[in-house]
């Protein structure tokens, strides 16, 4: 596991510290997480039990890297919270919802407080990996995106440290960062960010 800083811009007023745990390199190219791929599909080809030994492998990536970062931080009362996906919750299929079970395992299943329900999208946003396609619709990144198009449970972030998770952290596109600025506004005491990949920059 490594760690960056996801630095302050328009979106994020402070510098925050994150942990990945690998390079995402690309679909199918070697060595690149293709699991998270399979947890997150956005064609719903897969049934529940086709994807459990991908939910197996981030479930235990996760245990042990969110250990690690314990054991680093001295911290170990987080709030587990996840980046929501960009279209509204509601209309994906169970299967497309994988990734979000996986770390509501592994945070429960170390005693972690269970936010993965803190932030749900309840209006769409564009899937910016796929921005281009004419039925991808809703606005792109803007500030304050997070406040306009989720609900937020405030009880869970004012005042609680705050582990945020992301299956891939890709610099430039801000989605991250606002949840970040959200959590901050709403008094988070402190916030780590951790991603199981961070794509290579260009």
């Amino acid at each position: 596991m490594e760690k960056f800083i996801v630095a302050a811009n328009k979106y994020l007023e402070k510098d925050i510290a994150c942990y990945y745990h690998c390079d995402y390199v690309g679909f199918q190219k070697k060595g690149n997480p293709d699991f998270i791929n399979h947890l997150k599909n956005m064609s719903k080809q897969y049934d529940e039990l086709d994807l459990i030994d991908d939910f197996i492998t981030v479930s235990d990536i996760v245990r042990a890297d969110i250990a690690h970062i314990i054991n680093e931080t001295h911290v170990n009362d987080y709030i587990v919270i996840t980046v929501p996906r960009s279209k509204a919750e509601d209309k994906y299929a169970q299967c497309q919802l994988m990734f979000k079970k996986a770390i509501s395992c592994a945070a429960n299943a170390m005693g972690l407080k269970d936010g993965t329900n803190a932030i749900k999208r309840i209006k769409n946003t564009r899937t910016t990996h796929n921005w281009r396609d004419l039925k991808n619709r809703g606005p792109m990144p803007y500030p304050s995106i997070t406040t306009d198009t989720c609900t937020i449970n405030k009880d869970m972030v004012k005042d609680r440290n705050i582990l945020l998770v992301d299956d891939i952290y890709t610099h430039g596109v801000f989605v991250a960062e606002d949840v970040l600025q959200t959590l901050l506004n709403l008094g988070a005491k402190s916030i780590i960010m951790y991603v199981i990949a961070r794509a290579k920059q260009q």
